[in-house]
C-alpha cells in the first residue's frame, strides 16, 4: 500500500534554510524555553557562530557530535549548528544516567561534545567541549563555504533500548529528514500560532516536534511535563505531539481552546482517549519506528480515518503486511508490518549484521529497502492499519522502546541476584513493568534488602522509564508446564504483595510525612496511610512519579528530582530526604 507521492528536494538542509526565516521574520519569537527565548534572527546568528566553532574542531559530514542539553533554547541552536556543518547530531539527554550516556557517546564515536562546561559527562568522556552558552565571535561575510552534507550523509543517530542489553544507535540521513519535512508540511501551524514540544530530548519525537514549526517559519515552545503543562494546553496553539500516556493525564480543552491539532504518538492510543481528544479539533494517531524517520503512517480525523487505527502511509512511504515467508496477506488477515520508501534510514550504527537482518530488499524488486518493524497489524477494508501488538517482547513505555533483556541484564549485575525476569502489570493508565528477582534476602556487601538494592542500581544505570514499577523478590521463578516463566503467577504475587502492604504500617506523623502521603494519595488515586508505603509498589510508574515530584517541588520550594524518589521510595525515607534538603537550604541561606 503506497502513500501519496510528492516531490521534495533531497538536498534540502533545514538548518541552512533557517537563515531565510531569519531574514523574513527577524524579530519573531522562534523559541521559548524555560531558560529564555530566541528570535529567528538570534537563533540563526547563534547557530552560525556555534557552527563555526564546531567547524574549527574538524566537524564535517559524517562527524558525530554529542549534544548534552535538556529542554533548553540552546539545544535548538546546537541542533542547527551541527546540521549547518553537515555533522551528525547525537542527543544525550541529561535526564539519563551519566554512565549510560558515556557508553552511547563512545559507541557513536563522539569526538566533540556540546554541553554545559560543568556537566559530569564532560569529565567522563574527555573529548573537546563547546559550551553553547558562550558568546562566540561572529564571522564577517555571512556563512563560510563548508563541505555540504549529501542526502545519504547521516543527520542524526538516535539510541534506543537493545535486545543485547546495550542501547543501539539508529542512523538517519539528511535525505530522510528532507522527505519527512516535505511529507508533514501540512502540519505547520497557521500564521500567528506556535508549535509545542513536550517530548524528551532523547526521543526522536523531540526532533519531529521541533522541526515542524521552525521549518515552516513558526515559533516553538519547549515545555517540560514534569513542571506541569495543563495551563499550556488551554491556550491557542498550533500543533502538539504527545504520548497517549501524557495525554491521559491532561484535561481535554474545550473545542474552541487549546491546540488546533493534537498528535498522539509513541505508543498505542486507547479508543476513549482518541475519542476525547478528537472532539472539536484535528487529531492524528501517528505511527513510525525510529528506523523509518519518526513517522510512517497516521490516522487523520480530517479525512474520517478511525483514530484508533494507525491509518495509512504518509507521503513517499509504502507499507507491506507480510506473512513469515514475506508474502502479502489479504485484507483482514494479520501479518508483520514492513515499511519502505524515502524515510527508511541507513541502519544500525556499527552493526552491519543487525542492519542486514532488519533492513531487507523490497519484494517488488524495485531496488528499494524495507524495514522489518516486528509489529503485527491487520489491514482493514478501508485501507487503515490496525495495530495488534508486538511479535517479540519489546515494549513501549511513555513512547520509549524498552527491551526487557536490557532491564534483566542490568538487574543481574547486582551482587546477590541469581536470576531475574520482567513481566507486565495489567490495568492503569500507563503500561507498567514488573521485575522478579531471585537471590539472597540482603544484597551481598550491603546492609539493605535486595529489592531496594536492585531499584537503586537500576535507577543509576537506566533511564527512569526503564526502571520497573514493581520489584518482587522470589525464591525461584515460577514456571509454566512448558518450562517458561509464568508471568501470570508473577502478576498475582505482585498484587498479593501490594495488598499485604496496605494492611498494616505506621501512620504519617511529621509534617513532611503527612505532605508526602497526601501528594502520593492524589497521584496514585488511592489512600496512602503508612510511612512504610512504597510509591512504586503501590502502582506508581515513572509518569506518576513525574507528577508527584512536580507537586512536591511546588509545595516545598526544594529541588527534588526523580532520582530522589527512586533512591528513597517510601513515605518515611522520602520525607527524610525533604527534611535534609530543607535543612541544607536553610544552612546555605544563613
Amino acid at each position: 500500500m503506497d502513500g501519496p507521492t510528492i516531490h521534495f528536494d533531497e538536498h534540502l538542509n533545514v538548518a541552512i534554510t533557517m537563515a531565510e526565516h531569519a531574514r523574513r521574520h527577524a524579530n519573531l519569537r522562534a523559541v521559548w524555553a524555560p531558560d529564555g527565548t530566541f528570535t529567528f534572527a538570534e537563533l540563526s546568528r547563534r547557530a552560525e557562530e556555534l557552527a563555526n566553532r564546531l567547524a574549527s574542531f574538524g566537524v564535517k559530514p559524517e562527524t558525530p557530535v554529542g549534544v548534552h542539553l535538556g529542554r533548553s533554547r540552546h539545544l535548538v541552536t546546537s541542533l542547527f549548528a551541527v546540521w549547518r556543518v553537515g555533522g551528525v547530531f547525537v542527543p544525550l539527554d541529561p535526564a539519563h544516567p551519566t554512565g549510560r550516556l558515556a557508553a552511547i557517546a563512545r559507541d557513536a564515536g563522539v569526538g566533540v561534545l556540546v554541553a554545559e562546561s560543568d556537566s559530569p559527562l564532560v569529565a567522563e568522556l574527555g573529548v573537546r567541549v563547546v559550551d553553547p552558552r558562550t558568546d562566540f565571535p561572529s564571522s564577517a561575510g555571512g556563512m563560510p563555504q563548508r563541505p555540504a552534507a549529501l542526502p545519504g550523509s547521516l543527520a542524526y543517530i538516535m539510541y534506543t533500548s537493545g535486545t543485547t542489553g546495550e542501547p543501539k544507535g539508529v542512523g538517519v540521513t539528511y535525505g530522510n529528514v528532507a522527505n519527512l519535512l516535505a511529507a508533514v508540511a501540512e502540519l505547520v501551524p497557521e500564521e500567528g500560532m506556535e508549535g509545542v514540544n513536550v517530548l524528551a530530548p532523547g526521543f526522536d519525537g523531540w526532533l519531529w516536534s521541533t522541526l515542524i514549526p521552525l521549518a515552516g517559519g513558526r515559533g516553538l515552545v519547549l515545555a517540560d511535563p514534569r513542571e506541569g503543562v495543563d495551563d499550556l494546553f488551554t491556550k491557542s496553539l498550533g500543533v502538539v505531539t504527545a504520548t497517549p500516556s501524557l495525554l491521559a493525564t491532561l484535561k481535554v480543552p474545550e473545542p474552541d481552546a487549546g491546540p488546533s491539532t493534537v498528535i498522539a504518538a509513541g505508543e498505542a492510543c486507547p479508543p476513549e482517549l482518541a475519542k476525547h481528544w478528537s472532539s472539536g479539533r484535528r487529531f492524528l494517531n501517528a505511527y513510525g519506528p525510529t528506523e523509518t524517520t519518526i513517522c510512517a503512517t497516521w490516522a487523520d480525523t480530517t479525512v474520517d480515518d478511525d483514530p484508533v487505527t494507525i491509518g495509512r502511509p504518509v507521503a513517499n512511504y509504502r507499507v507491506h503486511v507480510l506473512d513469515p515467508a514475506l508474502r502479502e496477506v489479504a485484507d483482514g488477515e494479520s501479518g508483520e508490518l514492513f515499511i519502505a520508501g524515502a524515510g527508511v534510514g541507513r541502519g544500525y550504527h556499527g552493526r552491519p549484521g543487525l542492519t542486514a537482518s532488519r533492513f531487507l530488499p523490497e519484494p517488488s524488486g524495485n531496488g528499494g529497502r524495507m524495514y522489518r518493524t516486528g509489529d503485527l497489524v491487520r489491514r482493514r477494508s478501508d485501507g487503515c492499519l490496525e495495530f495488534i501488538g508486538r511479535i517479540d517482547q519489546q515494549l513501549k513505555i511513555r513512547g520509549f522502546r524498552v527491551e526487557p533483556a536490557e532491564v534483566v541484564r542490568a538487574a543481574e549485575a547486582v551482587p546477590g541476584v541469581d536470576a531475574a525476569s520482567t513481566f507486565t502489570i495489567p490495568g492503569g493508565d500507563v503500561l507498567m513493568l514488573g521485575l522478579a528477582v531471585v537471590g539472597t534476602a540482603v544484597s551481598a556487601g550491603a546492609d539493605e534488602p535486595l529489592g531496594e538494592a536492585v531499584r537503586a542500581h537500576l535507577a543509576a544505570v537506566l533511564p527512569d522509564y526503564m526502571v520497573p514499577t514493581r520489584i518482587v523478590c522470589v525464591d525461584a521463578l515460577p514456571l509454566t508446564p512448558a518450562g517458561k516463566v509464568d508471568e501470570r503467577a508473577l502478576v498475582e504475587l505482585c498484587q498479593a504483595h501490594g495488598a499485604q502492604d496496605d494492611a498494616s504500617g505506621t501512620a504519617p506523623a511529621t509534617d513532611s510525612e503527612v505532605l508526602v502521603a497526601e501528594v502520593w494519595s492524589t497521584v496514585l488515586e488511592r489512600p496512602v496511610n503508612s510511612v512504610e508505603a512504597n510509591f512504586f509498589e503501590l502502582g506508581g510508574h515513572s509518569l506518576r512519579a513525574t507528577r508527584a515530584i512536580s507537586t512536591l517541588r511546588a509545595g516545598t520550594g526544594l529541588r527534588l528530582t526523580m532520582r530522589h524518589l527512586f533512591a528513597q521510595p517510601t513515605v518515611a525515607a522520602f520525607a527524610r530526604q525533604i527534611d535534609q534538603l530543607a535543612e541544607a537550604k536553610r544552612a546555605a541561606g544563613a
